[in-house]
């Protein structure tokens, strides 16, 4: 049985929930800076275990940004990320970056987190409305993984820290 339970409000501002069982957002733009997604990611990377998630994009393009935001935000450990996903959102692979060291054994299909072509999207194929010759299909790309667990703690200490500093300065 398969039980969807979905909410009106400002994920991680509104309300409190439970656990959830997997998150999932569809064609959310990470990577547009029209919208924030920091509060809602934070919120769902902020539960006891690590939370399962779908993420549906129109372009290809557009999926490797979002990638490239859920890594730099800290949402997601690189280390999950197979390496053509890593050298194309160019994500230092380097044995000095704490994110992903090239040393490690890890093989390809132990990676929990996949990036393909969705094969549940629609036929349809539209213009885009900025750029003319940008055709696109609604949600055709579909990621998958873990969001990381992030210690709460930590960012309090890094708000402080950023106070700290402010005071400073004056």
């Amino acid at each position: 049985i398969l039980h969807i339970e979905t909410h009106c409000c400002n994920y991680g501002e509104d309300a409190t929930f439970p656990d959830p069982d997997a998150i999932i957002f569809f064609n959310p733009g990470l990577s547009c800076p029209d919208y924030d997604w920091s509060k809602a990611l934070s919120a769902a990377s902020s539960y006891e275990s690590s939370t399962p998630f779908l993420i549906t994009t129109n372009t290809e393009m557009e999926g490797f940004a979002d990638i490239k935001c859920l890594v730099d935000g800290g949402y997601v450990s690189s280390k999950e990320l197979p390496s053509y996903v890593l050298e194309t959102v160019d994500v230092e692979t380097t044995s000095n970056n704490s994110r992903y060291n090239d040393d490690d054994d890890d093989d390809e299909q132990n990676k929990r987190f996949f990036f393909c072509e969705n094969p549940y999207a629609g036929l349809r194929v539209r213009q885009s409305g900025t750029m003319a010759n940008d055709l696109y299909v609604k949600s055709r790309w579909v990621m998958g993984g873990l969001l990381q667990r992030r210690d709460v703690d930590e960012k309090k200490k890094t708000k402080k820290k950023k106070v700290d500093k402010s005071k400073k300065k004056r």
